[in-house]
């Protein structure tokens, strides 16, 4: 969709004979007279600070909203009590416009005329859109609206981005909205009111050039193993349905050495827009030369017969559609010369993503690709600085970020895009890009020229976290959920979480909602809360940084975190550092002496880390006598602490912790739990975490690299008073990588009221796995493309639910989407190994199957969703969400989309959790109620899981 913001230049019209004038251009006339003086009136009154709404008509078949502004008095009001947050719950823009139908010149005179014409509606910062039938129409009454999302930061997202009004000389806050409709015909796509001589019919597939990706050739070699080709189906049809089966460079290409092999076929659902993956592969002795600019591509495309029958349509069963994409070339990088690199990967196993490189001044001195991580023990000098950017920010377009980043001598700055510039707050697949897109470089130095591997590292090193607004508050949160994962972080300007940035003290919904059932709702925001979780980073070294003229993100929300970290434990090594009268965003934030000052010291650790100290008889110091608390919320989306990693709630939905305070020398460990059911502990990483504390014995000689020890270790884990005994033998040339289970047993025979814990057995199931996802925004952390399952593609209600959740996935996270129905299914294992979405499908007796065998508390019986066999639901317009166990892959999870009527469909459909701060756990009902009461509509919600008890609103 078009990025373009504000007006548009109206299009320059052929010029016509003059003719006489009929009453119909008479009265358009007329029409168009009355809208400019409304226009200029509308204007008038919001210079004057008046409440307004500026519509502008540029072209029949376009329009654009172009601002709406309030009263002064009434946001001085609000700035005086509430501050300038307080603006986002009443910055709401609500209205209509009417759209004329087009001349006839936008009319094909070919048979596609007597066919109706697909709007396509870019709708750019703001909300949701419908189509709804002339006020004067009988249908209006009778209508349902069919809400399609579009990309957005309105209400108050804009307050968000730009912060206080005062910033852009304003007192009151200004919303620009625009928005374009055009007329597209089946398999003719009209841009612009021209003759249908300028349109010539095209393929029923279009490329879109802006959704394509390709590495960049560095040297003549491709950074990165992964192309993407962007397709849409423009036909609205059933004959839309079209399959992706083969794909070959053209012999114009003049890359004989260059080979393209198709992932997998990729199906597209009418209108539907989906990424096409490649593989790109040339061989270790051969180059492309700079003189290939482009590639053109031929794509095998079938017309999918198993969804539309052969009879039904006119088209070709087999078309070839001929694609040219561009060829980006880069010098290789020197020591004092470097452009910032674009590499590519598949994410979740066939998404095609790019990412930003800034090459290190120098080969590594450590690039052993396969030796041990080192976790836990000091930097090697090489670890990866991983930059993360802010809201809006478009890494791939944008180089102001790469260039404002210290390139250092043997670090690669990593810059991912976090699926898209907005992301999910580098939360859930944003984290998971961030992560990948390491791993992702390692490999592709590793299996390049031989000359490159010199600048690698290990695919599973820990990184640098740096960050910046959004990416500030993105590494607080990477670094405090996979600590063992993190050296070193340097947040900018982060805030806390979106409850701290936003306030919700005037939303609409506090005035009407329940105490008990907000509790409920808001413990699905408990993950992202990254205060709670500060006592992961201690001994984690971070250097926090503020421009202490912030007008965004007030300089508070750094103080508070290092106040918070230093609660947990007063030498936690932390520095906070703030530049008086330096705003929001200035160029020198990391490029500073204190910043390379902190990554020398990283890069350059003392001889003996601080973690490994022996304690100096400073009681208050916890680092110093090596205990720590680790804080999970979800073990989903959470890693391990010196090795302990938290794997399963006794309460989902409440925070669990894990205190670990290890004696100096006879091996015993004091382990308590709160709200724990199962724990791990990687030994490799413990032992590394302790040495230098143990009593040990046996020593030898290094061999260079490493330090040959033989080690035999007794702990002895004190669990909540149980005691465990673990041996362990540790030959440092052959690394223990053996994980400890421990599981709080069930009630024994002999004392009823008592659990007691014990250690698994090694083969066990990984209990992560089977822990509940807790929150409906699991659904957006997918090992694959997700799958949205629908009854039947004949029925268009459903259908067109799918088509928008699958385009509000690309367009928000840039994650792929497969529609398929329930009759093309010989079983459920044919769903794939992505996240499944199931909309509708209630009465089907596959899917009813599916529930009762996994013992499901959500069952459809008697025409009503059932919750527990205690509550049913069936009053009109309400939307039933939850999560269910995929049906064949443990790794993968559920989201059920049911609704009582298609008004609830309609309901179930903008509940989809696209977005951050969406109070959605486990399961959500929300009623028709909601319309007027916002979150107070919720009839239900909770969490559901087979050894914990349910919270609802009844």
């Amino acid at each position: 969709m078009s990025r373009q913001g504000g007006k548009m230049k109206p299009l320059k019209q052929p010029k016509k004979d003059k003719k006489e004038e009929g009453e119909d251009d008479k009265a358009f006339k007329e029409k168009k007279k009355a809208e400019e003086a409304a226009l200029k009136a509308a204007r008038d009154r919001a210079a004057k600070g008046m409440r307004g709404l500026l519509f502008v008509h540029q072209r029949p078949t376009e329009i654009a909203i172009d601002r709406w502004s309030a009263p002064v008095r009434w946001y001085q009001e609000i700035r005086s009590t509430e501050g300038w947050a307080g603006f986002q719950h009443v910055s709401v823009l609500r209205g209509w416009l009417t759209v004329h139908p087009p001349r006839s010149t936008c009319i094909p005179e070919d048979d596609r005329a007597e066919l109706d014409p697909f709007l396509r509606v870019n709708l750019l910062r703001g909300a949701f859109f419908t189509v709804l039938p002339s006020p004067t129409s009988t249908e209006r009454q009778e209508h349902i609206p069919e809400w399609h999302i579009e990309e957005t930061w309105v209400k108050g997202d804009e307050i968000r981005l730009f912060g206080d009004p005062s910033s852009y000389k304003s007192p009151y806050p200004i919303l620009d909205v625009a928005l374009s409709v055009e007329l597209e015909f089946p398999s003719s796509p009209l841009h612009a009111p021209d003759p249908p001589s300028h349109c010539p019919p095209t393929l029923p597939l279009q490329h879109s050039p802006e959704h394509s990706i390709t590495p960049h050739f560095a040297g003549g070699k491709p950074f990165g193993e992964a192309i993407g080709i962007g397709l849409r189906s423009i036909d609205s049809r059933e004959s839309g349905w079209w399959t992706v089966t083969d794909v070959r460079l053209s012999s114009s290409s003049n890359t004989s050495s260059l080979a393209l092999t198709l992932l997998e076929p990729i199906r597209i659902a009418p209108t539907q827009t989906r990424i096409v993956p490649f593989r790109v592969t040339l061989a270790e002795d051969e180059y492309v030369s700079e003189k290939v600019t482009e590639l053109v591509v031929e794509l095998t495309c079938s017309l999918s017969v198993h969804v539309v029958r052969p009879s039904e349509t006119t088209h070709a069963k087999n078309v070839v559609l001929s694609v040219t994409i561009p060829l980006d070339h880069v010098c290789l990088w020197t020591q004092d010369n470097y452009t910032p690199i674009r590499a590519t990967y598949f994410f979740a196993r066939s998404m095609v993503t790019a990412f930003t490189l800034v090459p290190p001044k120098f080969p590594s001195t450590k690039p052993y690709y396969n030796a041990y991580t080192g976790r836990g023990v000091e930097c090697t000098g090489n670890e990866p600085i991983l930059a993360l950017h802010g809201a809006g920010v478009d890494i791939l377009t944008q180089p102001w970020w790469a260039n404002s980043l210290p390139r250092q001598k043997h670090a690669w700055i990593v810059i991912p895009q976090g699926r898209t510039e907005w992301g999910l707050d580098w939360h859930g697949p944003s984290a998971a890009d961030a992560f990948s897109a390491v791993t992702a470089l390692s490999r592709i130095l590793f299996h390049g020229p031989l000359k490159w591997r010199d600048w690698g590292f290990n695919a599973n090193t820990r990184v640098v976290l740096v960050g910046h607004s959004n990416g500030g508050q993105g590494a607080w949160y990477i670094a405090a959920r996979w600590p063992d994962r993190v050296c070193g972080v340097i947040p900018a300007a982060g805030y806390i979480k979106s409850q701290a940035y936003v306030p919700w003290n005037l939303s609409r919904f506090s005035h009407f909602i329940d105490p008990f059932l907000r509790a409920i709702l808001e413990t699905s925001l408990t993950p992202d809360d990254n205060d709670l979780f500060l006592s992961n980073l201690v001994g984690t070294p971070i250097l926090a940084l503020h421009g202490g003229a912030d007008d965004n993100v007030p300089t508070w929300h750094t103080r508070e975190l290092t106040v918070v970290l230093k609660t947990w434990d007063q030498d936690a090594e932390i520095t906070y550092h703030e530049d008086p009268g330096r705003p929001h965003w200035y160029p020198e934030v990391f490029k500073s002496d204190c910043v390379q000052a902190f990554l020398d010291r990283l890069y350059s650790p003392s001889p003996v880390p601080v973690l490994h100290r022996i304690s100096d008889g400073n009681a208050a110091s916890a680092r110093r006598q090596g205990r720590f608390t680790l804080t999970v919320a979800v073990p989903h989306e959470s890693g391990s602490m010196h090795g302990w990693r938290v794997c399963a709630l006794s309460t989902p939905g409440l925070l669990a912790r894990l205190e670990v305070s290890p004696a100096q020398s006879d091996g015993r460990v004091f382990v308590r739990t709160t709200n724990v059911s199962i724990f791990s502990l990687d030994l490799q990483a413990w032992l590394d975490a302790r040495r230098g504390n143990l009593g040990t014995a046996g020593c030898g000689e290094g061999d260079g690299r490493r330090e040959v020890r033989k080690w035999h270790v007794v702990f002895i884990f004190d669990v909540d008073g149980d005691e465990l005994v673990v041996e362990v033998e540790d030959d440092l040339v052959h690394e223990t990588k053996g994980t400890i289970l421990f599981a709080r047993d069930r009630l024994t025979s002999g004392d009823k009221g008592q659990h007691i814990w014990k250690i698994l057995p090694e083969e066990s199931t990984d209990p992560v796995t089977l822990q509940p996802r807790q929150r409906l925004q699991a659904i957006l952390s997918s090992t694959a493309p997700l799958t949205l399952l629908i009854p039947s593609l004949s029925l268009p209600h459903e259908l067109s639910a799918a088509l928008r959740i699958s385009y509000a996935l690309r367009l928000y996270h840039s994650l792929d989407a497969q529609i398929i129905s329930l009759e093309e299914l010989n079983s459920l294992t044919d769903v794939g190994e992505g996240n499944l979405v199931v909309i509708g499908c209630a009465r089907e007796p596959l899917v009813q199957a599916w529930l009762e065998r996994t013992r499901s508390v959500w069952m459809f019986k008697d025409g009503a969703w059932c919750f527990s066999e205690r509550r049913k639901f069936c009053r009109p317009s309400s939307a039933i969400m939850f999560l269910q166990p995929h049906p064949t892959n443990p790794a993968a999870t559920s989201l059920f989309l049911e609704f009582t009527d298609l008004n609830g469909l309609e309901r179930a459909v903008r509940l989809f959790p696209i977005r951050t701060g969406v109070l959605s756990p486990d399961w959500i009902v929300v009623g028709g109620r909601a319309d007027g009461v916002g979150t107070a509509g919720v009839e239900g919600a909770g969490y559901a899981c087979r050894f914990t008890s349910v919270v609802s609103n009844s």
